[in-house]
């Protein structure tokens, strides 16, 4: 027994560049694995803790995601009246928020690539139907080229700071909040004036998504039945939880 076990340690002293070329295509594969297995297990945190289950998200049936669905702003006024939406306290105003998002290029700290992120047109009344606190300045307003930007853009580019200015869309944004969403997928993207984005997007009119609320947790299927079946509508209705963990 001893024969073989001398003669492989041997083996690999006389032959160590070989070794040395194994044992570090391990030690990749191996490093790798871990790296992905880590990034599956951000997103998979990131979207867990992402969409309220009393929230619906509707996109244009057929569609998979908020990037690849198409939102005519007349579906957005035909189902306001809808039963089972809930109100803003003290108002007859439904709590719904009609959206458009992109993507767009940010400049990254400390490399020369820049990184994709998400950019979210969307109502003051759609920052009520998330969870989030503000960590720095204020929320934008309405009809201003103002944005709020993630924890993680903050940290991430090197102009996404309180006070700065970003230009997209030919445009200058100047960042007047920086938001913490927790661990959701909120604190990767970009929130400003529905009006505004969409009008640097050139898609005034065609949007992406609606988000709304329901009044309780057991009104949640009969609503989402119901805007699934109004054909005027052309809707897939979900919660929000559902689309995330999906």
């Amino acid at each position: 027994m001893t024969i073989p076990i001398a003669y492989n340690l041997r083996n690999l002293a006389v032959r160590r560049t070989t070794t040395i070329m194994t044992v570090s295509g391990i030690a990749l594969t191996v490093a790798v694995l871990l790296a992905a297995l880590a990034l599956i297990n951000g997103l998979r945190t990131a979207f867990q803790s992402s969409g309220n289950p009393v929230n619906i998200l509707l996109l244009r049936k057929g569609s998979n995601s908020e990037l690849s669905s198409t939102m005519p702003r007349e579906v957005f006024q035909d189902m306001l009246f809808k039963s089972g939406i809930a109100r803003v306290p003290g108002s007859d105003r439904p709590l719904a928020s009609l959206e458009i998002i992109t993507t767009i290029n940010l400049p990254r700290t400390g490399t020369p690539t820049g990184m994709p992120v998400i950019l979210r047109g969307l109502l003051p009344v759609g920052i009520g139907l998330r969870s989030l606190r503000l960590q720095e300045g204020r929320w934008f307003q309405t009809g201003q080229r103002e944005i709020v930007v993630g924890k993680f853009i903050a940290k991430r580019c090197r102009e996404a700071h309180l006070g700065g200015r970003l230009r997209f869309g030919k445009r200058d944004w100047d960042v007047v909040g920086v938001m913490d969403g927790g661990e959701s997928v909120v604190n990767s993207e970009i929130f400003g004036d529905l009006n505004q984005v969409s009008s640097s997007c050139n898609r005034p009119d065609l949007l992406n998504s609606i988000l709304l609320r329901a009044v309780g947790p057991t009104t949640v299927p009969a609503l989402v039945n119901s805007l699934n079946d109004d054909q005027r509508l052309n809707v897939l209705a979900q919660t929000e939880k559902a689309y995330y963990d999906r």
